[in-house]
């Protein structure tokens, strides 16, 4: 099966930007000796604007560490950091879910990841990574007719994922339908999968 644990962390350079952008009109009323006191609205903007940003690189740097836990192969440690991650509200809520979803699957907690994956879904039932990372969830516990109903579903959103016809196929094999695996497999070669090629020459021919 392939595995999908890429991520990006939320950006705070345009929030940066704002912030400073703050700073530098406070700078320009100084004038000589003479200070021009800010207005008190412009102070609690720049206050929450402040808090923003310390609440996105905080954000940004548990999430990073979890997602360098998980390639550590730190699995519970990656779980604590995406938990932290996802009490900061980041705008990736989906994402977050999703990569502590893979991690409690790792760990063959399959029920949790499942349910994680759920959670991603529930904020867009549109995220093709979520129904993927489900489908690898489900196939590892066994419940392997829901896990085919995750790639198809991915394959509804984008019908060029050929990961998905990659883990589509491998699904079908299990259950012994090797006609429909080959159909699949060549699908994500014509894709370009290199691995689904190799599995057409072992399998199909």
């Amino acid at each position: 099966m392939k595995l999908r644990n890429t991520a990006i962390a939320l950006g705070i350079g345009a929030a940066t930007a704002t912030g400073l952008s703050l700073l530098k009109v406070n700078k320009d009323l100084v004038v000589g000796s003479t200070a021009v006191v800010m207005g008190a609205g412009l102070m609690i903007a720049l206050k929450e604007k402040n808090d923003l940003n310390l609440k996105e690189r905080n954000y940004e740097y548990f999430f990073n560490r979890a997602q360098d836990k998980l390639e550590l192969a730190d699995y519970e440690g990656a779980i604590i950091d995406y938990n932290k991650a996802l009490e900061l509200s980041p705008k990736e809520i989906c994402l977050v879910y999703s990569m502590r979803g893979n991690a409690k699957r790792n760990l063959g907690d399959f029920d949790g990841a499942i349910s994680d994956q759920n959670k991603a879904l529930d904020f867009d039932p549109l995220y093709a990574d979520g129904y993927f990372n489900r489908g690898i969830a489900k196939f590892k516990k066994g419940d392997f007719d829901d896990a085919i109903q995750d790639y198809s579903q991915v394959l509804k959103i984008n019908p060029k994922d050929s990961d998905a016809f990659f883990n589509l196929a491998n699904v079908k094999k299990e259950i012994g339908d090797i006609q429909g695996a080959c159909e699949d497999w060549r699908k994500a070669a014509d894709l370009g999968d290199d691995d689904a090629t190799q599995f057409l020459r072992e399998h199909c021919e």
